[in-house]
């Protein structure tokens, strides 16, 4: 009996054995097959990102309107296929996919380039100019520079450098309130010449009419009911006879170019206007002069939703406020950008005291302009203006969404939305 039992014994376990081997091996088969899956997929997936990181680095360090993709380019033991297409202006779409073997996974990223005018302040050098005391900048801060500070000037917004924060001396206590970052540059750099398709497609150009390149000056004086009085002066003439027409007739896309030449403005905007004065290799052009004061019919601070009134300042040489000792403290609403200097302020030591320039925008440039000379108060314990214009900076915060027509963009594209797996791609 007891060799029976064993034998019995034996039998059951062997074909018990029989039974759980087979599904040991299927199982081995199917973690072989499960570890094949994910890794062919991981692998096509990690290609396509990839794909879209070289192609990012193509478009910002390379060539910003690169649009020549890859098709079926060997990487990483698979092959990649990535497509450029534009959505709008500065706006476009990268499609990447990965290819391992028979797997495939798709990317898709939608990239933009920052509008300057999303900045309160943003120049390329600091040169031997600081930011002092009195001194207060709203929004977001960057310099291509050192940011030299002077005293205790105050920056509200987020601050990046692409080298650091460097002290006059120390009796200089800078606040930075929502602290400072090193970032790398982005150059204050654009061209003018779309802008100026874009004025003659549906905007408005002015320039010498005579054909012989003289300078070109245009005075632009913006009235609260939506109008704007304009006259003209060719080489230094006489200017002509005031016209006021509706800004939507004179610039029915918000873009006034002059060519060669410069504007003088002040007034009360009601409407949306960039204005651009254009060098064109002349000295003596490519400047936009703050007369006085230039605002909006309703001031964005106290009612942002209310306001849609949007104004864009563009010197290839410089935004400059002219020297009257009359004028006092005054507003400017905009967001201004200019490409070979700052914003000057002419003979700003020659003014009896110190002044208030009250800015609801944003200051773009090559480099930081002096506006005031400064003295050590012993009671204050800190430099303090003596003559010309301190800035008193609000960032319009309505900048982050909407910018004034045309206003010019940075070089680099960041990506604003990117998609992978089985996810819905709305339309843009």
């Amino acid at each position: 009996m007891g060799g029976k039992v064993s034998l019995f014994l034996v039998m059951g376990f062997a074909g018990i054995f029989a039974l759980f081997s087979k599904n040991i091996m299927d199982t081995s088969t199917k973690t072989v097959d499960n570890y094949a899956f994910y890794f062919s997929k991981s692998q096509a997936h990690h290609i396509a990102v990839s794909g879209i990181h070289m192609a990012m680095m193509e478009i910002n360090i390379n060539d910003p309107k690169w649009t020549t993709g890859f098709s079926d380019k060997p990487f990483s033991g698979g092959y990649l296929d990535l497509s450029v297409a534009t959505l709008a202006s500065g706006v476009i779409r990268l499609t990447s996919i990965g290819k391992y073997g028979s797997y495939r996974d798709t990317v898709v990223v939608t990239a933009k380039q920052r509008s300057f005018a999303e900045y309160g302040n943003y120049y390329n050098v600091f040169n031997n100019v600081w930011a002092a005391t009195g001194d207060t900048f709203d929004g977001k801060f960057h310099a291509n520079d050192w940011i030299q500070c002077y005293g205790d000037p105050v920056f509200k917004g987020v601050v990046t450098t692409s080298k650091g924060v460097k002290l006059y001396d120390k009796n200089s206590h800078p606040k930075f309130e929502d602290g400072w970052k090193l970032q790398t540059n982005d150059p204050v750099k654009f061209d003018t010449a779309a802008m100026r398709i874009d004025a003659y497609a549906g905007g408005k150009v002015f320039r010498d009419t005579t054909n012989n390149n003289k300078i070109t000056d245009v005075k632009l004086i913006f009235n609260a009911d939506g109008t704007v009085r304009y006259s003209v002066s060719i080489n230094g003439k006489p200017y002509t006879p005031e016209i006021t027409v509706p800004i939507s007739d004179l610039a029915p896309n918000g873009l006034i170019y002059i060519e060669r030449g410069n504007a003088h403005i002040k007034g009360t905007l009601n409407g949306q206007v960039t204005i651009v004065a254009s060098k064109k290799g002349t000295t003596g052009a490519g400047r936009v002069l703050i007369d006085n004061t230039i605002q909006y019919a309703v001031d964005p601070l106290a009612h942002p939703d209310l306001c849609d009134d949007y104004l864009g300042l563009v010197a290839e040489q410089q935004v400059e406020i002219p020297f009257d000792p009359t004028r006092g403290d005054f507003t400017i609403h905009a967001s201004m950008l200019s490409q070979s200097g700052g914003l000057k302020v002419t003979n700003y030591s020659s003014y009896p005291k110190a002044y208030k320039m009250n800015i609801v925008g944003g200051i773009i440039g090559n480099n930081v302009e002096a506006t005031a000379t400064y003295v050590w108060d012993p009671i204050k314990k800190q430099y303090v203006p003596s003559k010309g214009y301190s800035y008193i900076h609000k960032y319009d915060k309505r900048f982050d969404i909407e910018v004034p027509p045309y206003f010019p963009k940075m070089r680099i594209f960041s990506t604003i939305a990117w998609y992978e797996g089985e996810v819905f791609i709305p339309a843009f």
